[in-house]
């Protein structure tokens, strides 16, 4: 699914690609989650062809990144945003992001993409004494992504309210594992293949 939301090439599809993650959750003095800001870190294959199209289609960055990002985003509405936010179980809509844009990065000496998103949520969440679960997959592609580390994962408050980070990885079957592996971009029928393969960030604030 991610492959044809993104409009990239079959490479992307491989299980092997893989996104980066870095997430906020912002507080306000009251300890109610206003906001949430996500970075996508793109891998350099899909970013070099990706950009490749972009040069093609546009002739510059400067004109090109802005309109794939407003593309990827409007695309990404129709599944939440890969994005799924519970509160002690109850699912939180993230609504429309407020902001978005996509801009360039150098990883290792290779030009990566990157794609930032800010959600203002409508309702504020009180989230003292409550687990926050966090979860970022593309529902049917086995495609990794990842925070690398807890610290990829920040909880920004303008008080004192301490809150502890937890990343648990799925240990999916080898039989799901090798079906996965097997896909390529023009398999069907795969929905919920990919929660089956994602991470989940558990936030409790105190």
């Amino acid at each position: 699914m991610l492959l044809v939301l993104l409009n990239c090439s079959p490479i992307f599809a491989h299980p092997h690609n893989w996104i980066d993650l870095n997430t906020s959750f912002v507080l306000d003095d009251n300890a109610r989650l206003v906001q949430l800001k996500q970075r996508w870190e793109f891998d350099v294959y899909y970013s070099m062809m990706t950009l490749a199209d972009i040069m093609n289609e546009y002739g510059s960055e400067a004109v090109g990144l802005p309109k794939t990002a407003r593309r990827m985003v409007n695309s990404l509405a129709n599944y939440d945003y890969f994005s799924t936010l519970r509160v002690n179980g109850s699912k939180i809509p993230l609504g429309k992001p407020s902001r978005y844009s996509m801009m360039t990065k150098k990883r290792d000496g290779e030009t990566v993409l990157e794609l930032e998103m800010t959600f203002d949520l409508k309702t504020k969440v009180v989230i003292e004494n409550k687990t926050l679960a966090w979860q970022v997959f593309d529902p049917s592609y086995y495609i990794a992504m990842n925070h690398s580390t807890d610290n990829n994962i920040e909880v920004v408050s303008g008080n004192a309210t301490e809150c502890t980070i937890e990343i648990t990885t799925p240990d999916p079957a080898d039989d799901l594992i090798d079906y996965a592996q097997s896909l390529d971009r023009n398999q069907k029928d795969t929905d919920g293949l990919g929660e089956d393969f994602s991470e989940t960030a558990f936030i409790n604030c105190y």
